[in-house]
């Protein structure tokens, strides 16, 4: 049975690989606030609290068009319903914990956390918290100098866009869906979940293509789980 201790140290190994992506998208959401108008404890603040890359993107695009505080909460809420689902899906996986190792785990939760959770659920040593938190802490400590590091420079970088930082959330999420290709039936989820995320931002507008897109998506997925469990195939 692997201790505790190497528990921790793999999930730490795991998260080494991320940082690549973790690091620079922490500039840009730094860059993003103190172009947006917030100070640097601002948005070092934002950052500690809410751990969410894609919202906080969404907060500072719209802080700066006056938009009211319910819109941008809506849009926020929008972006991160996904973590309601992403909570239920690890909870169950995560070995017995107490209230507080639990709310921490809860706490940390994103989208590396998760991927990389379903897929050590998968090796025979299972889902436990100190991996979990060897993984997420260290990602959780690279986006606060990431993000304290973009507003601390940022205000060197007028134009993000001009230097290409606007693609790296895309590339972030990109790299984070490819890990799940080899899952049976992935084409046909990721088809559904890209062409209504497509759709929705066309009629709509951003950030409910998010959400609309991970639904979607998850619904084709729980369907066709249902079906192979009904036809005794594999399920997804």
């Amino acid at each position: 049975m692997t201790s505790d201790k190497q528990n921790f140290r793999d999930g730490i190994r795991h998260s080494l690989p991320f940082l690549l992506s973790v690091w620079p998208f922490g500039l840009v959401v730094g860059t993003l606030g103190v172009n947006a108008g917030a100070g640097f404890w601002d948005v070092v603040l934002q950052s500690a609290l809410f751990f969410a890359g894609a919202s906080q993107t969404v907060m500072w695009e719209l802080f700066p068009g006056g938009n009211p505080i319910w819109v941008i909460a809506l849009a926020i809420f929008a972006v991160n319903f996904r973590l309601v689902l992403y909570s239920a899906a690890i909870g169950r996986q995560l070995e017995p914990l107490s209230k507080p190792r639990l709310l921490s785990a809860l706490f940390l939760l994103q989208d590396v956390s998760l991927a990389m959770g379903l897929k050590r659920v998968e090796t025979d040593r299972g889902l436990s918290w100190h991996y979990y938190m060897g993984l997420s802490l260290v990602l959780y400590v690279i986006w606060l100098t990431a993000t304290a590091t973009g507003a601390a420079f940022g205000v060197l970088i007028t134009e993000p866009r001009l230097f290409g930082l606007d693609v790296l959330v895309p590339i972030y999420f990109l790299c984070l869906v490819m890990g799940f290709r080899s899952k049976p039936n992935a084409a046909i989820i990721f088809a559904v979940s890209a062409s209504v995320a497509a759709t929705t931002y066309l009629l709509v507008g951003s950030p409910y293509h998010i959400g609309a897109g991970g639904l979607c998506g998850m619904g084709v997925a729980a369907l066709l789980a249902k079906s192979a469990e009904r036809s005794g195939t594999e399920p997804i």
